[in-house]
């Protein structure tokens, strides 16, 4: 098979990594990317933990540096109401695109990731509920009052609501759990979802490459949830459908589209057991492996999120103000699952031609 295409960037990303760790106030503190107007930030150290994680590598850190890693982490939690929230993110830092609850939601899946991988759990206990205590609202209602002309910035907000559910779920609330769900996923099923894209479109989304993205973050209700996504065919088509002719999924540079698209094909394709167009997925995420390889990756080691240039912003945080030709936390982590997808993908094929 030869070396992986993960194994080619490990030594450079590795590198940058360490290059972005900010070193003054114990381990497990990074930057963005070199620019990041602040020392340091929540999401990014929680990116570089997923990152050295899937790499393989957190297993050859130092018990004191693990020590200090968990400490940061769970420093960032709030006794009062169990959210994790970046000391060092304040109004003036918020851009307009997201409001803080989804700021605060996005924060706290990746220090519970972060506190996960290095083996640990939060200091208190974590909020019930996300967004909004499904228990008390009508679940199909609250489910249909979002503004689903962009399904992206609302899918998360579903998908994260139906997880804490799942979560606190006990015996004694099982049974009102289950119904709940029913009318969530019904509601979208019914409501939202187009079957004849398997995109959610129904309800005032009309660019397929939001639809794209928004069907990335329903998808993880399904998984957690053990259901399937309906119309799993007609969502790879739509979603194959989307690569240029630059290899790209979307008109401009960017890599939650690339990413988002990968996903997808990957979540669908094991899903239905690698029955459908698998050979037009692997050739999709080759191509975008080449245009990553070649325009995406920088000097410094790593990828940038824009291709050209690190990210401004993410998720609603101001990052740095000008564009700069250097790797990003969230560029590397994407880039480098669209790599392992790929890798995937042509160990597969390899296996069966050898059959």
């Amino acid at each position: 098979m030869g070396t992986s295409c993960v194994d080619k960037v490990r030594s450079g990303i590795l590198g940058w990594l360490e290059s972005v760790r900010y070193p003054d106030e114990g381990w497990g503190r990074w930057k963005y990317h070199a620019q990041l107007v602040r020392p340091y930030a929540l999401n990014a150290s929680g990116l570089a933990i997923c990152i050295l994680n899937e790499l393989g590598e957190l297993d050859a850190i130092s018990e004191a540096q693990r020590a200090e890693a968990v400490a940061y982490f769970q420093s960032c939690q709030s006794p009062d109401d169990g959210l994790f929230r970046d000391p060092l993110e304040t109004e003036s830092d918020l851009t307009g695109t997201h409001n803080w609850d989804q700021v605060w939601g996005q924060r706290n899946g990746a220090a519970l990731e972060a506190l996960y991988a290095l083996g640990a759990e939060p200091q208190y206990p974590v909020p019930k509920a996300q967004f909004v205590d499904l228990r008390e609202v009508d679940a199909r209602a609250w489910s249909l009052s979002h503004d689903w002309s962009n399904p992206w910035l609302y899918g998360e907000t579903w998908a994260r609501a139906i997880r804490a559910l799942l979560r606190s779920s006990t015996p004694a609330t099982r049974a009102k759990d289950e119904r709940i769900l029913e009318d969530m996923f019904s509601s979208l099923e019914s409501e939202l979802l187009d079957p004849e894209t398997g995109y959610p479109m129904l309800l005032g989304c009309h660019n397929q490459s939001v639809a794209m993205a928004g069907t990335f973050k329903l998808i993880f209700a399904y998984l957690d949830a053990k259901r399937p996504y309906p119309n799993a065919e007609k969502a790879i088509d739509s979603t194959l459908a989307l690569q240029q002719g630059s290899g790209e999924f979307g008109d401009e540079s960017n890599m939650c589209l690339n990413w988002d698209a990968v996903w997808v094909l990957r979540e669908l394709d094991i899903q239905l057991g690698g029955s459908y167009r698998r050979d037009d997925i692997s050739a999709a995420g080759a191509w975008l492996v080449a245009v990553l390889m070649a325009d995406y990756l920088k000097s410094d080691g790593a990828f940038a999120f824009h291709g050209e240039h690190a990210m401004l912003a993410h998720h609603g945080i101001r990052l740095c103000h000008e564009p700069h030709p250097i790797s990003d936390m969230l560029g590397t982590l994407m880039c480098m699952r669209c790599l392992a997808y790929s890798d995937g993908w042509r160990k597969d094929a390899n296996l069966q031609a050898a059959r």
